[in-house]
C-alpha cells in the first residue's frame, strides 16, 4: 500500500485528470483566459532545511559549513497575475506579488517588451487542444535550460556563491521543466490546479524533505515537483474575492524565483539563497482587497517540505501585504512576514528553534522600457549555538528593454550575516551582476552576465571549500520555451 502521502498526491492528480477530462468535452468558454500560477511570486520563489547542511547541490552534500540551499532541498525556485509584466522576467507561476493572484488575467495582455513567459507559448496545450475553439480546458508548457559559469576561483562545487549556476568550468542541466495547469475563473467560483515537474542540477539542489528524489545521488542531476497544488477562487467578502491554494506551492517572499524563465538573471542572489524559503507544504490565502491591494494569509509546514513537516513543531505563519499606488499599477509597496520554528535554512549546526524574517519591496517602472526593484529581506533566530542571530540585506535591480529583442540588467546587492548562521562564514558580503538577455524569437533567451563577488572574510573557493575574498563568475545560460 502506498505511504498516506503518496496516496494523498495520487488522489489530488486523478480529481485534477478527471475534471479535465469533463471540461475538454463541453463546450469551452472563449472568453476565458488561463494563465500561469505564480511565483513568486512564482514568488514560484528558496533556502535549506535545518536539518541539512545548505550545500551547492543537494541536501545530503555537507560542503565546509555552507548550507544547503533553499526551497528546496535544503531550503535554498509570489499569488497573483498582474495585467501589466514589469520591465523585467515574467514571474513565476502564482507567486509573485506583483501578479493578480489569478493565473487567467496573466493571458490578457502580452507584454510589447521583454521574453515571452513559457505560459504565454504553451505549444503543447495547442497541439492537445487546438487553436481554434478558444481558450484551451488547461495550459501544458515547459522550459529547457543549460549553461556554462566560468570562476576564477577554479572548478567543481562552489562555496558560498554562485547559486544555482553553482560548479564553476562546467556546462549545467540546470532545468528541464514541464507545467500542467488549470487557471481560476476570477468572475465565479471556479477551481484549478497547478502540476510543476522539472528535473537537472537545481533539482538536486532544492530537492525538498520528502521529496520524490530525497536525498539525490547525484548533485548535478535529480527530479522534483516543485508545484503540485490544488486552488480555488471563491466570490466572497470583497468584489474581487479570494483566492484559496493547499499543497506545495512557490514561496510569496522575494522577487526573484527559483525557476529560470521567471527571474532576470541566469545567477540568483543571496536572499533567494539564505534568507528565504523558496517552496513550502501548506495553504495560503489571497483576498482581493480592491483593485489595489491584495492581502495574503498562510500556513506552512516549515522550510522546503514535499506534503511532510520539516520538525515536529514546524507549523509556520507566512503572510504579505501587495499595494499598488494607483490602478495602472506602475509602483508596488510590498511587505512580508515568515515566523515559526524551522521557517527557513540556516548553516549546517547553527540553527534555532524560531525563525522571524521580514521583507519590504519596492517596485516602480520609470517607464515602459524601465523597471527598478528594491527589496530587503530581514531576520533573526533564537537560541542558535551562538545565541540569536540576526541578518539583514538589501539589493537593486535595474532591468531596461534596450530593444525589442535585447534587454539588459544590473543588480547590486548586500548580505550582512551577523553571527554566521546564514551562510557559515560571518561578515559582510556583496556582489555587483551585469546581464544581458537576447531574446530573437519568442522560444528562446540567451542571458550571459558577468559577476564579481566579494566579502570581508575568506568565502569562495573551488571543491566547497572557503579560501578567498572575491570572486569573478562569467556565465552564459540558454533558455529553450514551449
Amino acid at each position: 500500500m502506498l505511504p498516506r502521502k503518496w496516496r494523498w498526491v495520487a488522489a489530488s492528480l486523478a480529481l485534477a485528470a478527471g475534471s479535465v477530462t469533463a471540461q475538454a468535452q463541453a463546450p469551452q468558454n472563449a472568453t476565458t483566459q488561463p494563465a500561469p500560477a505564480a511565483q513568486p511570486m512564482l514568488q514560484i520563489s528558496v533556502n535549506w532545511p535545518r536539518s541539512t547542511p545548505r550545500t551547492g547541490s543537494a541536501p545530503g552534500y555537507v560542503v565546509q559549513g555552507q548550507p544547503a540551499q533553499p526551497g528546496e532541498s535544503v531550503p535554498a525556485p509570489r499569488g497573483t497575475a498582474a495585467p501589466q509584466a514589469p520591465a523585467g522576467a515574467p514571474m513565476e507561476a502564482a507567486s509573485r506579488p506583483e501578479q493578480l493572484s489569478t493565473v487567467a488575467e496573466a493571458l490578457a495582455a502580452e507584454p510589447a517588451l521583454g521574453p515571452t513567459p513559457p505560459e504565454k507559448i504553451h505549444l503543447l496545450s495547442d497541439a492537445l487542444f487546438g487553436t481554434d475553439c478558444g481558450a484551451p480546458p488547461l495550459l501544458i508548457y515547459g522550459w529547457g535550460d543549460f549553461g556554462y559559469t566560468y570562476s576564477s576561483v577554479g572548478p567543481g562545487l562552489l562555496a558560498t556563491e554562485t547559486r544555482e549556476n553553482r560548479f564553476g568550468n562546467e556546462v549545467l542541466a540546470n532545468e528541464l521543466a514541464i507545467v500542467v495547469e488549470k487557471a481560476l475563473d476570477p468572475t465565479k467560483l471556479s477551481w484549478g490546479f497547478n502540476v510543476t515537474y522539472y528535473a537537472g542540477a537545481d533539482a538536486a539542489l532544492l530537492q525538498p524533505l520528502g521529496g520524490i528524489d530525497n536525498p539525490p545521488d547525484n548533485p548535478r542531476f535529480s527530479q522534483d515537483f516543485r508545484q503540485l497544488y490544488l486552488s480555488a477562487h471563491l466570490p466572497i467578502i470583497t468584489e474581487g474575492g479570494m483566492d484559496v491554494k493547499a499543497g506545495r506551492m512557490g514561496t510569496i517572499i522575494g522577487y526573484e524565483s527559483a525557476l529560470a524563465p521567471y527571474r532576470p538573471f541566469y545567477s540568483n542572489d543571496y536572499q533567494w539563497f539564505y534568507a528565504e524559503d523558496g517552496a513550502w507544504t501548506g495553504f495560503l490565502t489571497n483576498l482581493h482587497v480592491n483593485k489595489q491591494l491584495d492581502v495574503l494569509n498562510g500556513m506552512t509546514l516549515g522550510a522546503n517540505t514535499f506534503f511532510t513537516k520539516r520538525s515536529e513543531d514546524s507549523y509556520c505563519y507566512i503572510g504579505q501585504a501587495n499595494y499598488w499606488l494607483t490602478e495602472e499599477k506602475k509602483t508596488l509597496l510590498s511587505g512580508s512576514l515568515y515566523f515559526g520554528e524551522n521557517a527557513i535554512f540556516a548553516a549546517p549546526g547553527l540553527n534555532g528553534d524560531f525563525d522571524f524574517t521580514w521583507e519590504l519591496r519596492l517596485q516602480h517602472d520609470w517607464s515602459k522600457c524601465l523597471t527598478q526593484i528594491v527589496q530587503s529581506d530581514n531576520g533573526f533566530d533564537q537560541h542558535t549555538p551562538v545565541g540569536t542571530a540576526h541578518w539583514w540585506s538589501a539589493y537593486n535591480i535595474f532591468v531596461y528593454h534596450l530593444t525589442e529583442k535585447i534587454d539588459v540588467g544590473n543588480r547590486v546587492e548586500w548580505f550582512y550575516d551577523v553571527e554566521g548562521t546564514r551562510i557559515g562564514v560571518k561578515g559582510n558580503f556583496s556582489e555587483v551582476t551585469l546581464n544581458a538577455d537576447y531574446h530573437p524569437v519568442k522560444y528562446l533567451s540567451i542571458r550571459p552576465e558577468l559577476r564579481g563577488d566579494f566579502a570581508d572574510h575568506e568565502a569562495f573557493g573551488p571543491g566547497g571549500i572557503p579560501r578567498d575574498r572575491q570572486q569573478l563568475t562569467a556565465a552564459v545560460d540558454v533558455l529553450l520555451k514551449f
